[in-house]
């Protein structure tokens, strides 16, 4: 099943004229999942996306079980199945000569087109007004409001929100407007980009229900098939990798070659596209009145869907944090989501900042490629952590 458009959007004039309880600036995953949470709860909720919908994103489109586990608990237990979501089996792990097939728990493939699609329609069914092709950006904090300041297609508004969340993906701008707490880099994935395309040739060598991964001194690439059946191709690479010269598809060429993987068949679906560097983790998750959520909050390399389960866990998370905070706004809030987010989606990412450093280091990674293809069930805890929803997941009480 693919994505289906949305619902029709409101005008500029109805979201100008009222003061919102909550401005999110971001409509992935994090994004509507917060929306949603806080609409469920009584808040007025504006989801903004400067992008129009479905859209498509450099990701490894992964549902890990415990986002899953997140979206059960939401009432959203069916939208993977609804959205004709592909198990998947195992990842099959190649690299420096040697190859691993590890089972995987109960994972899912699913395209970002049609999953971010599928959250925003969901935000909205519960009352979220949701504007794309909007580029906000925050204006003035004041003891009584954040106002922001959003360029649709027309048309210039300005709105007025008790809260905003910041889910503005890697290198926030949201969180850029406070200049004492500008985005920092992490040690981690320090010279990495990602890079990512779609194929839609058919092809045997890359079969559905495996996640399959190439590993190499440039970096690593996932291949997956979607729901749609095509194949989705998201690579971490070491950015000194291209140049003038060179470039990411040739590098990912290079890596599935050097794995022993087929070619990719055909052309990419509108070309490859990127991201910003993936070494980022802010100063901090916030300021007055503002709470960064899902990447903006920061970035850590997934590897079979925990990216996944770390924003909309995350956005479960934070969402009665905001709502408290629309009642009256005390710095305790952010201080709280802090501690919250060290205690779930700071310890979840934990193992995925090792697994990327060790990746990081062809010794090392050369070693635990041997070690696997000898005794795949070696991976079982890195499986079942990574399995596992960023933290306590309780089912809250509307």
């Amino acid at each position: 099943m693919t994505a289906s458009p949305l619902s029709p959007t409101p005008v500029a004039s109805d979201v100008e004229d009222r003061v919102w309880d909550v401005v999110v600036v971001g409509a992935g995953p994090a994004g509507s999942m917060a929306a949603r949470e806080l609409a469920r709860d009584g808040c007025a909720v504006l989801l903004l996306d400067r992008q129009e919908f479905p859209r498509w994103k450099v990701c490894g489109a992964c549902l890990s079980p415990g986002a899953q586990t997140v979206l059960r608990r939401a009432g959203l237990g069916d939208l993977p199945s609804t959205l004709g979501g592909v198990p998947l089996d195992r990842l099959h792990l190649r690299g420096w000569s040697f190859q691993a097939d590890i089972p995987l728990r109960g994972s899912v493939a699913i395209s970002r087109g049609a999953l971010d699609s599928g959250l925003v329609q969901a935000a909205r069914d519960q009352g979220v007004a949701f504007l794309p092709r909007a580029r906000a950006s925050l204006e003035e904090v004041t003891s009584e409001a954040a106002h922001v300041r959003v360029a649709l297609r027309d048309a210039t508004v300005k709105l007025t929100a008790r809260v905003v969340v910041a889910a503005d993906g890697l290198r926030s701008g949201t969180l850029a407007h406070f200049h004492a707490r500008v985005p920092a880099t992490s040690p981690v994935g320090a010279d990495k980009v990602g890079v990512g395309a779609v194929f839609r040739e058919p092809d045997p060598d890359y079969v559905e229900g495996v996640i399959h991964m190439a590993v190499g001194l440039e970096g690593y690439v996932g291949l997956v098939r979607t729901e749609d059946h095509r194949l989705n191709v998201a690579a971490a690479l070491k950015a000194s990798s291209m140049g003038r010269n060179r470039s990411p598809e040739q590098v990912v060429s290079d890596l599935l070659r050097q794995a022993s993987y087929p070619p990719l068949q055909g052309q990419a679906e509108g070309g490859w596209r990127g991201t910003p560097s993936l070494a980022y983790r802010p100063t901090s998750l916030g300021a007055e009145r503002v709470f960064a959520v899902g990447d903006a909050a920061g970035y850590v390399e997934p590897f079979t869907g925990e990216g996944m389960s770390w924003a909309l866990g995350g956005a479960w998370t934070l969402a009665p944090i905001v709502r408290r905070a629309v009642e009256g706004w005390r710095q305790e809030h952010l201080e709280e989501w802090s501690r919250s987010f060290r205690r779930t989606v700071g310890r979840a990412q934990r193992l995925c900042r090792g697994v990327a450093w060790t990746l990081d280091r062809p010794r090392m990674s050369r070693a635990v490629l041997r070690l696997l293809e000898w005794m795949p069930r070696l991976a079982d805890p890195f499986v079942a952590t990574a399995a596992s929803p960023p933290g306590p997941i309780q089912r809250r009480v509307q």
